[in-house]
């Protein structure tokens, strides 16, 4: 149920810059990363050469399907730790990105949901019963985002999430 009390958006619409496909590069793990969505899918792998693989496509939908190419490959704890890398990926590049911080923390203290009518874990799912797990990282990056305002406001933009929690 769409309310005004809650902002949809869409992790696959370049043009969002909430998005996790936003052409907006940051550097996280010693390297460079054209999007959030590269820099998650590199982390389903261990393998330094398949990330490299990953981080080197231009296409994030392209990036995508090299990475379920290689599904026998993707780490075994990867259900335990992708919320935390979509975390890292989505705050250091709202540090990076001014326009994309200033763009979530516009959003208030509104509900947000990844509007994906068939993801269930990132979204909400055709029916609303979707965990919305992008919804409530890009929530969660908002309050970390006012925390690190407040608590350190001369820190530099492109600094990352030492150790992100999980919530």
């Amino acid at each position: 149920m769409r309310t005004e009390t809650s902002v949809y958006v869409s992790m696959t619409d370049e043009e969002n810059l909430l998005s996790a496909v936003s052409p907006r590069p940051f550097s996280l793990d010693g390297a460079e990363w054209p999007t959030a969505e590269h820099y998650v899918l590199g982390m389903l792998f261990e393998d330094p050469a398949l990330r490299a693989e990953i981080r080197s496509d231009p296409d994030p939908q392209q990036a995508r399907k090299l990475a379920k190419r290689h599904k026998r490959k993707i780490r075994s704890d990867w259900d335990s730790v992708r919320r935390v890398y979509m975390t890292r990926a989505i705050y250091t590049l709202c540090r990076s990105h001014p326009a994309s911080a200033q763009a979530l923390l516009q959003t208030s203290d509104k509900r947000i949901v990844e509007s994906s009518l068939y993801d269930y874990y990132w979204g909400c799912g055709r029916d609303g019963r979707g965990l919305n797990t992008y919804g409530e990282v890009l929530m969660d990056v908002r309050q970390k985002l006012r925390s690190a305002k407040v608590d350190s406001p001369g820190l530099s933009n492109g600094q990352a999430l030492d150790s992100p929690r999980q919530t």
